[in-house]
Formats: C-alpha cells, sequence, structure tokens
C-alpha cells in the first residue's frame, strides 16, 4: 500500500502539527507534502520526518515574503500545479488547505479536518481583527471568491475524518457530507509526570497558554485577572501581544513562549488553566487534564467535548466577563480530583487514534466507503 501524506503548513509547532505527526509515525515510508515550510519549525521535527517534507511552488514566494497568511491568493495556484506522486492514498491534515492537494489518478483521498477553513465559514470577527480596515472591502470579495475554491477543494475528498462532534457538524453545514468523528489525543505519559507532586506554596495563579491572537479572546481574561488582583501566567506569543500588555496589571506574568517541559510544570501547578476561545476541538484543555488541573472554559464549541462541569472544570458564556470573574472569585481546585481528571484524558489516547485511522484506511482500500 502506497500512501502520501499531506498537511497545510509547518510554519508553527501546534496540536495539529502534533496530531500530524503521529500520521507521520503510522506511516513511515510516506513523502510528505506542505504548502510552505519554515526552515526553523522544520529543525525541531524529528529526522524521520524531516527528510521526507515536500514544499510547493508557493515555498519560493514564502522565503521572499516571510508571512504565511498574507499569501492567500497564491495557494489555489501553488496547489494545482504541485503534483502528488502515484499513490494508493492521499492522506491529508487541514484546518485550511491541505484538502486542496489533489489526488493521483485512481488514488483515494482521506482528509482529517481540524476545521472547516474557519475564517472563510465561522469566525466573522476575521475581517475586522486581522484585516486593516482599507483593504476590508476588497478583503471581503476575496474571501467570497475563496469560498467558492474551498467548496470546490472539499469536493476532492473521498472520506472526511473530524476531529470532533463540533467539527462533523460544520463538515456537514458547510460542505454537506458526513464524517467520522476521530479525537485528536493527548501523551499521557508525558503531561500527567508532574501532576502527582504537592501543590507549591508560592502564590497561586491562573493560567493561559497558546497563540496570542485577537480571536482568541485572551483580552477577556487578563482584564478579569487584573480587576480582580488575581495571579495570571500568560504562556505563548502572537499578534495581540502588545495589546494583552497593555491592557494588563501587575499581577499578569508574560512567560512568552515556553518549552513543552516548562508548559507541563505551569499546567501542573495552576489553579486552573482558562479557555475562553471558541475552538472546533482544541487539545489544550485535556493536556491540562493529564496534568490534573481543571479548565475554565466556554459552553461552546469543543470545550463541551473536552469540559465536563464539576468533573473537570467548568463553563461560562462566550465573552461575559462578569461572569468569569464570579467563576475565579470561587474557585476552589481542591474540589477537582485528580484521578478524574486523567480518568477524562484518557478517552483520548494516542493507540485509539491510531487504530481508528488505520481502520479508515482499510475501509477505503476495500471500497467499503
Amino acid at each position: 500500500m502506497n500512501v502520501v501524506l499531506a498537511h497545510d503548513s509547518f510554519t508553527q509547532l501546534g496540536g495539529a502539527e502534533r496530531v500530524f505527526l503521529e500520521l507521520a509515525n503510522l506511516y513511515p515510508d510516506a513523502p510528505i507534502y506542505v504548502l510552505v515550510a519554515d526552515k526553523e519549525i522544520v529543525d525541531q521535527l524529528p529526522e524521520s520526518v524531516r527528510v521526507r517534507v515536500r514544499t510547493t511552488p508557493l515555498q519560493f514566494l514564502y522565503k521572499l515574503y516571510h508571512t504565511f497568511q498574507h499569501l492567500l491568493p497564491f495557494i489555489p495556484a501553488a496547489l494545482a500545479v504541485t503534483r502528488i506522486p502515484n499513490c494508493d492514498v492521499l492522506i491529508s491534515s487541514s484546518s485550511a488547505f491541505a484538502k486542496g492537494f489533489k489526488k493521483p489518478k485512481g488514488a483515494r483521498h482521506i482528509n482529517y479536518c481540524h476545521t472547516p477553513t474557519r475564517f472563510l465559514w465561522s469566525d466573522r470577527e476575521y475581517i475586522e481583527q486581522e484585516v486593516p480596515f482599507i483593504v476590508r472591502w476588497p478583503a471581503k470579495l476575496f474571501l467570497w471568491w475563496f469560498k467558492r475554491w474551498d467548496l470546490l477543494a472539499a469536493k476532492n475528498v473521498d472520506v472526511f475524518l473530524a476531529n470532533s462532534a463540533e467539527t462533523q457538524a460544520r463538515i456537514k453545514k458547510y460542505y454537506g457530507r458526513d464524517s467520522q468523528v476521530v479525537y485528536p489525543f493527548v501523551d499521557m505519559e508525558f503531561w500527567k509526570q508532574h501532576s502527582d507532586k504537592k501543590q507549591e506554596t508560592r502564590n497561586k495563579y491562573f493560567l493561559i497558554a497558546g497563540r496570542l491572537h485577537a480571536h482568541k479572546h485572551n483580552d477577556l481574561v487578563v482584564e478579569a485577572c487584573t480587576e480582580l488582583g488575581l495571579q495570571l501566567h500568560v504562556v505563548g506569543a502572537g499578534r495581540d501581544e502588545a495589546h494583552l500588555k497593555s491592557i494588563a496589571g501587575p499581577t499578569i506574568t508574560f512567560l512568552g513562549r515556553v518549552s513543552d517541559e516548562q508548559l507541563r510544570r505551569e499546567f501542573a501547578y495552576a489553579e486552573a488553566y482558562i479557555y475562553p476561545q471558541l475552538e472546533d476541538f482544541g487539545l489544550m484543555p485535556i493536556e491540562a487534564a493529564a496534568a490534573g488541573t481543571p479548565t475554565i472554559g466556554i459552553n461552546e464549541g469543543g470545550s463541551r467535548e473536552t469540559i465536563v462541569p464539576g468533573t473537570t472544570g467548568d463553563w461560562f458564556t462566550r465573552g461575559n466577563k462578569e461572569e468569569l470573574k464570579a467563576l475565579l472569585q470561587k474557585w476552589d481546585k481542591s474540589r477537582y480530583s485528580r484521578e478524574e481528571l486523567q480518568k477524562h484524558a484518557e478517552k483520548f489516547s494516542k493507540e485509539l487514534f491510531s487504530e481508528t485511522v488505520k481502520a479508515a484506511v482499510t475501509k477505503i482500500l476495500n471500497h467499503e466507503v
């Protein structure tokens, strides 16, 4: 069986990339195609993955202009001229573009969908938050055209695997396609290593972590903790970092990008991980649970699948700062059992993910789907 793998890009290392690396481990001989690859990111990949990475002609522009999102107009053309080698199955991992890689004649295409392209379909705030005012109308026209391309790209897929029930519903809504839910996974042995240690006696703190972009709504958490005088650790970097620092009070500590080992420690000793954004799934609440820490998230999207109120955390209404403040004021981590948190995290195992993906490949090769 010949397999080719595809992913949107290697311009960051997040949850989607961790999932993709397991696909690469499942199929160690498969070439890997991405639109563009950042050398600093690729250098962090395992050697067995690094040597297989292939890029599209868009890589030339990316080297000249290092802002991937500004290269959007050239993506359809780059995918159209890229030739995937002959194979039995093309497996793409995508939150936007990789489903647009063209499968060779006679091949079948499985897409592991992290979300239908969010800035096209479900993130109505994207234009206001990420695009300068002077070019918003041209941007809206371009996005209308890009939606048409995205729908055509979805037709290139034979089988969709959704990373959550939320994503499954969106695939049905926007693409009119059925899909099978295959949850992402966490490395339990890694994230639980600090969770059996006694809580440190230093000042208690809450935690937010991840990419600091406007649509993540971290400003709500920074404002709430500043107003309440609560300690908050902020892990990560991004386009919204300067704004967050400008509204932060003296109890807010910005740690920047940290190693996984440092993040594990931050999870383990936090009172709670706060997750204010609308996500299709989101691995970090599961990683926090594996580290023995509950999550405060919104009562929408993937948080409804990763947070069990009263057992692994609690919900608040998206955008409601007063509701969040009320939760923080009465928060007591001791009400949450480490054993129950980790039991919940174990439902999202690497073994189950791998078995389900391999079963999907077998079914499509046997023409059962």
